[in-house]
């Protein structure tokens, strides 16, 4: 049993000295940031963002690639299944991370098992919006108006899961009102079809704003505690309906079995790419709130996240795809 156990013994030897060779040249070659949403919206941006100021600090290109549908669903399964090398990675919203599980049967990936946590890139508040032309000025009246037309109203999500989804099935079910959900291929044909008329609120990411100071769109609350100093006058849901908050957030993420070692160097290289002035001020001028942290506090996030995703969900009854 003895020779059993050298052998076995010189290939976990061989294995850790591979890793870290791996690790020690790495990167050596481009850097993949899986989009699970098409071009345009808030999640695409803050890769791009990301990607611009890391790929100047390890001297290597990083290439968005955007795998929409499913809201989300898709390009996160396709980041899971891929080679644990250190190579890709999923800038992947609150949906496909969080909510995901409670909404699908059958999801064809596990968000805690099939995946190694890096960072925490934004936190990102969701602003229910309403087109201008809508006879309502604040959530109050929206939500008069909705309970005076029962069956009437719509809001527009990026898909299924999402947490444009989530924040307005929390709002239906603490306000007792009737809204149904219509779910998009991704932000950018829900927000048209906003601005079209063709359905009636919106729960957006801060890519919305240019649109609400614009006076294209109403902005009517924000999903903070607090109110956003982005839109100072805008009231926080939570003054209206007590005790709603809920914070989305967009992070990154590497296949289960990355090497550790990979894990903390990018780890190290997103949060240096934050604290950027730069780079910060690119992600503040467009309302996204940086974030950052360790490997094990987003981990933990998007544990609590999808205690809280699933409540909300099972509460409003949402049915599973």
């Amino acid at each position: 049993m003895r020779w059993v156990n050298l052998i076995f013994g010189g290939f976990a030897l061989l294995t850790a000295i591979s890793t870290s060779v791996q690790a020690q040249s790495f990167p050596a070659k481009s850097i993949v940031f899986v989009v699970p949403y098409p071009a345009g919206g808030g999640v695409d941006l803050t890769g791009r963002l990301l990607a611009g100021k890391m790929s100047q600090q390890l001297a290597r290109s990083i290439v968005i690639e955007n795998r929409a549908g499913a809201g989300g669903t898709i390009g996160a399964e396709y980041v899971a299944k891929a080679a644990a090398d250190g190579y890709t990675y999923l800038i992947g919203g609150t949906g496909p991370l969080s909510v995901a599980p409670a909404l699908y049967k059958n999801l064809p990936y596990n968000p805690i098992r099939d995946f190694a946590p890096v960072m925490l890139v934004v936190r990102i508040p969701q602003i229910l919006v309403v087109h201008a032309s809508l006879p309502v000025r604040s959530l109050s009246e929206l939500l008069a108006l909705i309970r005076k037309h029962p069956g009437q109203f719509n809001a527009a999500s990026g898909g299924t899961g999402t947490g444009q989804h989530l924040s307005a099935a929390l709002m239906a079910t603490m306000a007792k009102v009737q809204i149904t959900h219509v779910p998009y291929k991704g932000t950018a044909p829900a927000v048209s079809d906003l601005l079209g008329g063709h359905v009636e609120m919106y729960f957006g990411d801060p890519s919305i704003l240019p649109l609400v100071k614009s006076g294209r769109l109403r902005a009517l609350g924000v999903t903070t505690k607090d109110r956003y100093p982005a839109l100072p006058d805008v009231q926080s849901i939570g003054e209206v309906l007590k005790g709603f908050e809920l914070i989305s957030f967009y992070a990154m993420s590497a296949p289960a079995g990355t090497p550790r070692e990979i894990v903390q160097r990018m780890n190290a290289e997103a949060n240096k790419a934050l604290v950027d002035p730069e780079t910060r001020q690119k992600f503040e001028s467009n309302g996204l709130l940086p974030a950052g942290g360790t490997p094990e506090y987003l981990g933990d996030l998007i544990r609590t996240h999808s205690a809280v995703s699933a409540k909300v969900l099972r509460e409003a009854n949402a049915t599973k795809d």
